[in-house]
């Protein structure tokens, strides 16, 4: 950690090196790309929040390109979704992301949203994905999912590498399941099937702004089952914040170990 800077802790997911903190990037879809390519290119050399996540579906791609031309490519982890529920759509969203984020390679690359009961029925749309990264144009897979039963159904499909979902005090976003199920298949997941786990809605889209330490708080007291936090910001000062808040969360519970 960089003396007197915010720097972010780190993690690992599907052996890919990250921040704790991953800057969700359909915040800053209404920036110039220039001007959001910089915030990101910034929260990466300032704090080491390189680890971006986008989606053709946010409107994000123009910014993420351009932060990718201010940086080395090696030097951030990209996330980027299919809501292809085929073969050909997958490919094509890959494709697509490729092209418009002008890079060889996506770090992570998931099937997006899916819905309850709807795995099986993707399976052939995963299999793209697993040769896609066979010829190393994705370096992990996985899926996101706002309903518990998926998370805990794709901790048995041993090539999902990784998960992600919705995760906040008050339940918001979770589709189907409670806060309790969702815990259960996140540990599931993490610590009985090893997968990379990182959670998402984590304020509840905005429901929970007007108490950011206590939410986040409660998120982090289940750190036990995560990996990494998308907390979604629209500008470096809230990615300080949030930082500070998580920052200063793990620090305790280091200094507390070292105590016990």
């Amino acid at each position: 950690m960089k003396e007197n800077v915010l720097w972010a802790h780190r993690a690992r997911m599907a052996g890919i090196t990250l921040p704790q903190v991953c800057f969700g990037t359909e915040h800053i879809n209404r920036a110039m790309p220039e001007f959001g390519g910089a915030i990101l290119a910034q929260a990466a050399k300032l704090h080491g929040v390189n680890f971006w996540d986008t989606d053709n579906a946010y409107g994000s791609i123009t910014q993420v390109a351009a932060g990718l031309k201010m940086v080395r490519r090696d030097e951030v982890v990209i996330c980027s979704k299919t809501y292809g529920r085929t073969p050909k759509e997958a490919e094509f969203d890959l494709e697509r992301a490729l092209a418009e984020l002008g890079t060889d390679y996506i770090d992570i690359f998931l099937l997006h949203e899916v819905k309850a009961g709807t795995l099986p029925e993707l399976m052939p749309a995963l299999d793209v994905l697993l040769k896609a990264k066979e010829r190393g144009k994705i370096r992990a897979v996985g899926l996101s999912t706002h309903c518990a039963g998926v998370v805990s159904a794709a901790a048995d499909v041993p090539e999902i590498e990784i998960v992600c979902a919705p995760l906040n005090r008050q339940g918001s976003r979770i589709e189907e399941g409670t806060i309790d199920s969702m815990l259960v298949a996140l540990d599931k997941a993490h610590n009985q099937r090893g997968k990379g786990v990182y959670v998402i809605k984590t304020l509840g889209a905005g429901d929970l702004v007007h108490d950011v330490r206590g939410s986040l708080n409660w998120v982090l007291d289940h750190h036990h089952c995560i990996d990494v936090y998308n907390i979604g910001v629209a500008s470096l000062g809230e990615l300080r914040e949030n930082l500070g808040y998580v920052n200063a969360y793990f620090d305790r519970l280091e200094r507390g170990r070292d105590h016990a």
